[in-house]
């Protein structure tokens, strides 16, 4: 008998259900991450005194990491007198993973156990919601939802797909309709991307299957590499030439950057070089604590009128910088470019930490948890990531749990 059973039984409902909640619900994942966090901090109030060492060193170095984002906001915001609360909303779900960490290191693992399964379905239900659009999506003709942009529809379905992939063997020898549900979900996200037609999503698949087929096994890594690549390569260039929508994507981005030394900057990637270019400009007169969290979208009209940059780019730049590193730089200087670095390498330093340990368990969750931060970092190379509140508690949720079964205190097989 469990000590906190009504607890475990609802750690289990949240870590199966949020994923498809991500996208079926506009708010799902936030409500499912603020309620974990809240019984997360009840938890550790309640068993305090029997967990009285909560904080070692790497967890004291998280800490500082997942908060830094809100200390940057401060500090710049005090340079530029010009408070408001609205940047620490997203900010403070990094925060929140640490009680949620903290929280499911200490519990029993068949209570996170459900979690394995709920990444397949959370694949899956990104591509009933393809099916049931039928292809009518929401000002776009890209696979996406009401409340969520196709690139996020896309680099999520495959983020969940990847994690599906790594999970199979995972907490214990899965059945064979298990493999086949984790392999189904790997595909589905594969292909909602594809669908999604996000290319910068793309640049992560060759590393992902790259990073699976070397750390299916600790043996032979030198030989799995010498066959992985060129695979990998083959697969890359089959996906080219028989997948119509990868071609016209990718050949799409050589056309854009000609139309560009040409002299048209309004293309999709000549908007982006803009915005970056602007990003950097604005960096240069503000180096210490950048223009502020709103400041960038704030200067978009002064730059196009001074012909830095287009009216069209501006326009689109009121909206993100496309950039989440150039993001966190123009927007809150030195600290936010620490903060955003630390968020993604801390976290990754963690996980490779415990590919080195003696249980399988927390050797998967450490393989699981690099792809989850290198491939947000990835993402983040064209994108803000971090902009969309829903895309941030996905990512607090998610590195919160892996980060908790790869440092578990109580790691055995579900029963």
């Amino acid at each position: 008998m469990h000590k906190y059973p009504t607890r475990m039984l609802i750690i289990s409902a949240i870590l199966l259900s949020y994923p498809a909640l991500l996208f079926a619900i506009k708010g799902g994942i936030s409500t499912s991450f603020f309620l974990l966090a809240a019984l997360s901090l009840f938890i550790i109030f309640k068993q305090g005194r029997d967990h009285p060492k909560y904080f070692d060193s790497s967890t004291i170095a998280l800490t500082v990491a997942m908060s830094s984002v809100m200390v940057a906001i401060f500090l710049s915001q005090a340079y530029h007198d010009d408070f408001n609360l609205r940047p620490y909303d997203a900010a403070s779900r990094f925060l929140l993973a640490i009680p949620i960490y903290l929280a499911l290191k200490n519990t029993n693992i068949r209570a996170i156990s459900s979690f394995q399964y709920g990444l397949p379905l959370g694949a899956i239900a990104a591509l009933l919601v393809v099916w049931l659009m039928q292809g009518h999506y929401v000002g776009t003709e890209r696979a996406s939802t009401a409340f969520m942009h196709p690139i996020f529809f896309g680099d999520l379905a495959l983020m969940l797909g990847f994690l599906s992939l790594f999970s199979i063997h995972w907490l214990s020898k899965d059945s064979t309709s298990v493999v086949a549900l984790k392999t189904f979900g790997c595909l589905a996200g594969i292909y909602v991307s594809v669908l999604s037609e996000s290319r910068g999503g793309w640049i992560t698949i060759p590393i992902l299957l790259a990073i699976w087929l070397i750390f299916q096994n600790q043996k032979r890594r030198l030989i799995k590499l010498a066959y992985a690549f060129p695979l990998l390569l083959l697969s890359l260039l089959a996906s080219y030439y028989f997948v119509d929508i990868v071609q016209q994507r990718i050949d799409q981005i050589f056309y854009d950057l000609a139309d560009f030394s040409n002299g048209q900057a309004d293309t999709s990637v000549g908007q982006r070089l803009q915005l970056w270019k602007a990003a950097l400009y604005l960096y240069g007169n503000n180096p210490v604590f950048g223009v502020g969290p709103e400041g960038f979208a704030r200067s978009m009209t002064a730059l196009s009128q001074s012909g830095i940059i287009t009216e069209e780019a501006a326009q689109l730049g009121r909206g993100e910088v496309h950039s989440q590193i150039l993001a966190s730089l123009v927007g809150l200087g030195i600290p936010g470019l620490l903060s955003i670095l630390s968020i993604y390498f801390v976290p990754l330093f963690m996980f490779w930490k415990s590919t080195k340990s003696s249980v399988n368990t927390k050797q998967a969750a450490g393989v699981m948890g690099i792809c989850l931060t290198l491939s947000f970092l990835i993402f983040g190379l064209t994108v803000e990531t971090f902009n969309i509140k829903m895309i941030v508690s996905f990512y607090s949720l998610t590195l919160a749990v892996l980060l908790a079964i790869a440092t578990h205190n109580e790691v055995a097989a579900p029963t």
